[in-house]
């Protein structure tokens, strides 16, 4: 092969790879659990993790908690109505309240706590979501 038949095909190839390369498509969001960090074209197919909503205290001051609703981004979502002192085994447990993210930005969230004497607290902070984690556990009564 001749020399400028070698320096064409090479010509070529480098082309076509810049060309290609330039147009792959992924989940390009960092803050995705699928994130493609070849990905230069965003083509929507990014998951992201969720959140399990818990409580590890049944007692404020010596006063049982009767139940505590959590809102995120200021919907209410569910009501936690039970005590995991060491935190849930996973995302779905039971008497937990989960959030799904649906894109990469923080979820803020809220609760009210009832205490059995009448009285209300409540709290509230922000979470983010993980690329290295599909399930992340925020207590709520700390």
């Amino acid at each position: 092969m001749k020399k400028s038949q070698v320096i064409y095909l090479l010509f070529v190839a480098i082309i076509s790879s810049s060309l290609f390369s330039s147009c792959r498509r992924g989940c390009t969001d960092t803050n995705a659990l699928n994130v493609d960090v070849l990905a230069v074209v965003d083509d929507g197919t990014c998951t992201y993790s969720r959140v399990a909503f818990y409580a590890s205290a049944g007692f404020f001051n010596g006063i049982p908690l009767t139940k505590i609703d959590v809102s995120v981004n200021g919907n209410f979502i569910g009501t936690i109505n039970t005590v995991y002192p060491n935190g849930p085994g996973n995302c779905s447990a039971s008497g937990t309240v989960q959030y799904q993210f649906q894109n990469g930005r923080k979820a803020e969230w809220n609760t009210t706590v009832y205490l059995a004497n009448g009285a209300t607290l409540v709290g509230s902070g922000e979470v983010f979501p993980s690329s290295v984690s599909d399930c992340i556990k925020v207590n709520v009564t700390r």
